[in-house]
Parts: C-alpha cells; sequence; structure tokens
C-alpha cells in the first residue's frame, strides 16, 4: 500500500508487535493457534481463520476473521509487524501483550489482560491495559496518557522531549514511576491514597502540604504532569 500514512489492527486472542523499519511497505506475520478437544479440530478451526487488509483512505486496516467456536475451544491469533517509521497505530487486542518500537507517529494501545511495552516512540502515546503492567522507554511527545487497573506504571521520556509535556498516568493497584523531560515546567498533581511519594523534581507547593498529595508547579511553564494510584508509591524524576 503506497503513502501509507497509519495501521489500525485489532484481534481478540493474541499478542501485537510493531516495529518501525526503514521500509516502503508494511510486513505481515500472523501466527494462528487453535485449541480443541482433539488436534484434528484444532486443525480444520485454524483454517478457518482469514486474515483481511482493508485499504481506507491511507489507513491499512489489519481484521482477523475467525469462525464462532464451542465450549473448551479457542482461536488465538498473533501479528508481528514491520511499518514505516512514520506510521501512526492503532492496536487493540483482549488477551495478549502489546509492544510498540522504533515509531516515529502517534500510537494508541489497549489490551485487557496483559502488558504493554513502547520504546522509542516520537508522537502522541495513549495506552490501556486492566491487568498488566504499562512499561516506556525513551519517549518523545508532547503527551503521553497511560492507565492499567491492575499493574505498575513505568514511563522515562527521551532528553529530546519538551518540557512542557502534558502526561496523565492513573493505575488503582500498582506504583507509578516516571522520568520527566529535562527542564520540565509546568502544574504537577501527586496522588495516592496508600503509598508513598518521592520527587527529584523542585515542586513548589502552596496551601496544605499532604503525605499522600504533593499538588504545586515546577517554574512557569504550561506542562501538566498528573500521576495518580490508589494501592502504590509514586516516583517522579
Amino acid at each position: 500500500m503506497e503513502n501509507l500514512e497509519a495501521v489500525d489492527v485489532d484481534t481478540a486472542f493474541g499478542s501485537i508487535k510493531i516495529v518501525g523499519g526503514d521500509v516502503t511497505n508494511c510486513r505481515i506475520k500472523a501466527k494462528i493457534s487453535a485449541q480443541a478437544p482433539n488436534a484434528e479440530e484444532a486443525k480444520q478451526l485454524a483454517e478457518k481463520v482469514k486474515i483481511k487488509l482493508e485499504p481506507v483512505d491511507k489507513t491499512l486496516n489489519i481484521i482477523v476473521d475467525k469462525p464462532k467456536v464451542r465450549n473448551n475451544r479457542c482461536i488465538g491469533v498473533s501479528f508481528d509487524i514491520v511499518v514505516p517509521k512514520k506510521t501512526a497505530i492503532e492496536c487493540s487486542t483482549s488477551y495478549g501483550s502489546i509492544k510498540l518500537t522504533d515509531i516515529q507517529a502517534n500510537v494508541k494501545a489497549h489490551t485487557s489482560f496483559a502488558s504493554i511495552k513502547c520504546e522509542n516512540i516520537e508522537g502522541s502515546v495513549e495506552l490501556e491495559t486492566a491487568y498488566g503492567q504499562v512499561e516506556c522507554r525513551n519517549i518523545t511527545s508532547t503527551d503521553i496518557n497511560a492507565r492499567s487497573s491492575f499493574g505498575n506504571i513505568d514511563i522515562a521520556c527521551s532528553p529530546k522531549s519538551m518540557p512542557e509535556i502534558s502526561a496523565d498516568i492513573a493505575t488503582a493497584y500498582g506504583s507509578i514511576e516516571f522520568a520527566a523531560p529535562p527542564g520540565f515546567s509546568g502544574r504537577v498533581d501527586l496522588e495516592t491514597s496508600f503509598g508513598s511519594i518521592r520527587t527529584d523534581l523542585p515542586i513548589t507547593v502552596k496551601g496544605r502540604i499532604s503525605k499522600d498529595r504533593i499538588k504545586g508547579s515546577v517554574g512557569q511553564g504550561s506542562g501538566k504532569l498528573r500521576l495518580k494510584t490508589s494501592f502504590g508509591s509514586i516516583r517522579i524524576r
């Protein structure tokens, strides 16, 4: 597909791995797995799975079409994809991990029962998992949004990130660690119900000081950092 700008991939059961490379077209590998009471039935189920590639405008939609299954049967499809580096990514799975690497565009990722990992991303980042951790390294972005219900969140901005970044990070049961870009300037809101808060940034606090919440500012910039957990510690550096 020429002039590709975005890839949208959706699979209910299976992992998703997407890497940006010095390529002009997408390279897609799909691994189909099936479980059934016997090997022959599992093979028949796997053979009925179809992977559809549907281009819409400049977006390539990767869709899994699989048959309905009865009890004690399951079909999973995992993807290993290479895209041009400047391709925006939107991906979703329910039971499987997501890993995104070397993408110079916006990324969105959602899973329910697994982890999300990102590395070397240059663009806005929107990540969500219900039961799993979120880990990001070398993120160059002005907008980061990460959510988990049961899992730690660990995000490190790259030295190239703009100082006035906006980040909204939240988990219910887990700790949060956030490495802000150099020279961050803006408002800071750190909150935990049962845990400690540690900051290496020189936060100026006005009003009441609480052990479970720090609300203030660093410098005079327009950046925003909001880190919130219910059961876990927070560290910002």
